[in-house]
């Protein structure tokens, strides 16, 4: 049986059913008695469909039906990402909202604005402390965007690097927090001095609103840098084995293993070593049971084929894993059927 944990994150190239497998696992753990979160920071929002939640409840918790699994209890609450509202939470928190209340935030903010990884951070962090889940299930943006996601603590370091910082303080801005003392001295003459110049020549090409508009925005994040300072030691706490389950998900399809084993080289350093790597719609089961006509050129020369080809490209993609899942490919039409069906394999490991 795999041990489950508070966070455990799905990840995966696009169209190898990550976000169903993710929200089966969700549902197991649940039958488990497990109290779980299923959060989403894909833009596409697979899961939107799967569960059909309304696009207007993104950035709130949804507790789901029992009835939409057949089940007769379900304890599972659904979250669709929305970068803004997690922004505008923390924000309230540090009494600095009224700083994000810019059309530059609402920009960058957008699910494609380059926030999103950044802010998922940051909303798992804040249900993982708050203690009311057990579990908090994670489904990743596909490629790149997971990437982006596994990064994102560089970014934040980057974003808020002292030397960025002290270059806004002499924009006519105050970036003062609690604590915090202004700085004197030449240096930050020169660095007025040539502030100064790179505005007035940005305000001659956008605009003197959009130059205000956009320092007004750097000063509102960083009124709330301590919020996004602080998931920094989260994100080095999912690479611990006690806290997280990682699950790279792929399908028994050679383009799609070759993109599975790529995306591992990506993120090799963020994922622990005692990860699991998920090969979805595996035709074996089917291959096995099948018992055609074994004639010389017949259909068992076909499954024969099938079953080497398959059987070769899982021993490729084992390569480097400890653990390895098979599920099967699932013939129902409706996603919610692929779910249900898929949440009773995860009793098989």
């Amino acid at each position: 049986m795999i041990s489950p944990k508070s966070v455990e994150i799905f990840c995966g190239t696009g169209g190898v059913g990550k976000t169903t497998l993710a929200t089966s696992r969700a549902l197991y753990l649940s039958d488990q008695g497990k109290k779980v979160l299923l959060i989403t920071i894909d833009p596409a929002k697979r899961l939107k469909q799967i569960l059909k939640l309304d696009e207007a409840d993104a950035g709130d918790i949804t507790p789901i039906d029992h009835k939409l699994f057949d089940r007769e209890s379900c304890q599972i609450d659904a979250l669709l990402m929305n970068p803004k509202k997690t922004l505008m939470r923390m924000a309230s928190l540090n009494e600095e909202g009224w700083a994000l209340n810019n059309p530059i935030i609402d920009i960058l903010t957008r699910p494609y604005g380059g926030m999103n990884e950044i802010m998922a951070i940051i909303e798992v962090q804040h249900h993982l402390q708050s203690h009311s889940y057990d579990c908090i299930v994670l489904d990743t943006p596909p490629g790149k965007h997971f990437i982006d996601f596994l990064q994102s603590s560089q970014k934040i370091k980057q974003f808020f690097d002292k030397s960025f910082v002290d270059i806004f303080k002499f924009v006519g801005k105050k970036f003062t927090v609690k604590g915090e003392k202004e700085k004197s001295g030449f240096l930050s003459l020169i660095v007025e001095a040539g502030i100064k110049k790179l505005l007035k020549y940005l305000q001659k090409v956008t605009g003197e609103d959009f130059v205000e508009e956009f320092i007004d925005a750097i000063s509102g994040l960083y009124r709330n840098r301590e919020s996004f300072i602080s998931a920094l030691d989260f994100q080095e706490d999912l690479k611990k084995e006690a806290l997280s389950n990682w699950f790279l998900v792929t399908s028994v399809e050679q383009r799609k293993v070759h993109e599975a084993m790529q995306l591992q080289k990506e993120a090799k350093g963020f994922m622990h070593n005692d990860s699991f790597l998920v090969i979805n719609r595996s035709l074996t089961p089917f291959l096995e049971a099948w018992e055609p006509d074994p004639s010389p050129g017949g259909l068992s020369q076909l499954r024969n084929s099938m079953k080497e080809r398959e059987s070769a490209i899982k021993e490729i993609s084992g390569l480097g894993y400890k653990s390895k899942l098979f599920f099967p490919e699932i013939l129902g039409s409706e996603p919610l059927d692929h779910v249900k069906e898929l949440a009773e394999c995860w009793s098989k490991f």
